[in-house]
């Protein structure tokens, strides 16, 4: 005979057995979203998308996923990804009701000023209006002296490699991550942090990308990042995740403090915060610190990745190269040795079309845009979706999606932005930047570096990728590619 507390025992597994088969019950068969397809582990457990996204894989694992599931990919019992180009244009519309979902708190975490992960769409509408200046393409055009200075240190360094008396093999990524991350600092302070000078990071770029994928993944185990809040005093930050608000912020605010007590250009973006905050009393200096942390936090990654993909993209499609040196030529005067400007570089058309499509190819973010349906919900693919469902879209989903496209979507063909009837009609899906109210604040910014420095180095060089480069991925928010190894020859004047 089973003792009392044996039977005790066997009731409770005997209710728990009973709720848990419930429960998958109810969300493979009656919860509002057992319509939509997807793996079975995500429909009745959110830790499925954490670990998907922890492994590193994620911006390809989703796009599998679509291919075996289709436009629309339950990801989460409460969570859809979305390819259907409908609803994209519905969820990321200008001034649209869907608001970023909660996974964004913990990339905001107790900051009371950040664009990126401010949830509340009035008060990051707000903060945006005090920043949004320094910015703005005109701003950013004043800056361009400050970043050809950059572009010669680096053809020094360049020159010297292809000029050796030995053929010497370098990782380009790697410079052209210190040139970007210089960059910010130029723009932001008046002055490079001097990576691209002494060709060292100082240890700062693994940094940073072991602080994105910490945030890639938790963001999707809130649970265990709050515990570990509140058990940080005990036990210590055991979470790079943190080094965003912790190491990243003291960073850029000492940069802010030695920027306000030795002076600097008003043309760079602190020195414009600064003047904008005689009048904008909110703008305070730990805000504008703040501001700057988001700078030297995803600035440099984001173009150096863009960079990399477009440069890997052009080695390996020398057609698509000749057409580009073609049409440099044809529209600049003096080249290989100068250091193109904007204007010039604005002006040719195909030189914009291999930026377009070496983003829309390999988008720098590999994460999704989570959004929070409104209340009243929406219609995907004639399945209406509840209001709180969280939805959201990855560039690298919509950016393969035939129906926008064509059949050659995985293909990288800059004369698609050429060729279309109506550009303007692919640049609503393109996605490298985000979209709606949420488009990156530092796009101008970012374009004006990728296509001076693109323009310039195709016309001075030619890259070979090394016979034993190992080109990799690893996605922890953004798309890391790894081991862009080349040899470097100059061109002929």
């Amino acid at each position: 005979m089973q003792t009392h507390s044996g039977i005790i025992l066997t009731s409770v597994i005997s209710a728990l057995l009973t709720a848990f088969v419930s429960y998958v019950a109810y969300q493979c068969l009656l919860s509002p979203l057992a319509s939509f397809p997807g793996p079975f582990p995500a429909k009745i457990n959110k830790l499925w998308r954490a670990y998907a996204t922890y492994r590193g894989r994620w911006h390809s694992d989703i796009v599998r996923l679509h291919q075996r599931y289709g436009p629309v990919v339950r990801i989460g019992p409460n969570e859809l990804s979305i390819g259907d180009p409908e609803a994209f244009l519905q969820i990321y519309r200008i001034s649209g009701p869907f608001s970023k979902s909660a996974s964004y708190s913990v990339v905001q975490g107790s900051r009371p000023f950040d664009l990126a992960g401010e949830r509340n769409e009035k008060v990051h509408a707000a903060q945006r209006r005090l920043v949004a200046r320094p910015y703005s393409m005109e701003s950013t055009l004043r800056l361009e002296p400050q970043i050809d200075e950059l572009v010669r240190i680096l053809l020094g360094k360049l020159d010297a490699v292809a000029t050796s008396s030995t053929q010497q093999v370098i990782d380009l990524g790697h410079w052209l991550q210190l040139f970007a991350f210089d960059a910010i600092g130029t723009v932001s302070f008046t002055k490079p942090y001097g990576f691209l000078a002494s060709g060292s990071d100082n240890g700062m770029f693994p940094r940073l990308e072991q602080t994105m994928h910490s945030a890639s993944w938790l963001m999707h185990a809130s649970w265990f990042f709050r515990l570990h809040q509140k058990a940080m005093p005990w036990l210590g930050n055991w979470l790079a995740v943190n080094d965003r608000n912790g190491y990243f912020f003291q960073f850029a605010q000492r940069e802010v403090q030695a920027r306000k007590d030795q002076g600097g250009s008003d043309l760079d973006i602190v020195g414009q915060l600064f003047q904008a905050q005689q009048a904008k009393a909110e703008l305070n200096d730990l805000s504008i610190s703040y501001m700057m942390t988001s700078n030297v936090f995803a600035g440099s990654d984001t173009t150096s990745i863009a960079l990399r993909a477009i440069f890997l993209s052009l080695i390996r499609h020398p057609h698509v190269l000749e057409k580009l040196r073609s049409e440099l030529k044809d529209n600049l005067n003096n080249f290989p040795g100068k250091i193109v400007n904007a204007a010039e570089a604005d002006s040719c058309q195909y030189l914009q079309a291999v930026i377009y499509e070496g983003l829309r190819v390999f988008s720098p973010a590999g994460f999704m845009l989570d959004r929070d349906v409104p209340a009243e919900g929406m219609v995907i693919g004639g399945r209406r979706v509840p209001g709180g469902t969280v939805v959201g879209t990855s560039p690298w989903v919509i950016h393969r999606c035939v129906e926008v496209w064509g059949g050659d979507a995985e293909e990288f063909r800059p004369e698609r932005w050429i060729e279309a009837e109506n550009p303007g009609h692919l640049k609503r899906f393109f996605f490298a930047f985000g979209g709606g109210t949420r488009t990156c604040i530092g796009r101008n910014i970012s374009w004006l570096e990728i296509e001076k420095l693109v323009s310039t180095l195709v016309m001075r060089y030619d890259f070979e990728l090394a016979s034993d480069a190992m080109i990799s991925e690893y996605c922890g928010a953004l798309v890391f590619l790894k081991d862009l190894r080349v040899t470097v020859c100059r061109r002929e004047a």
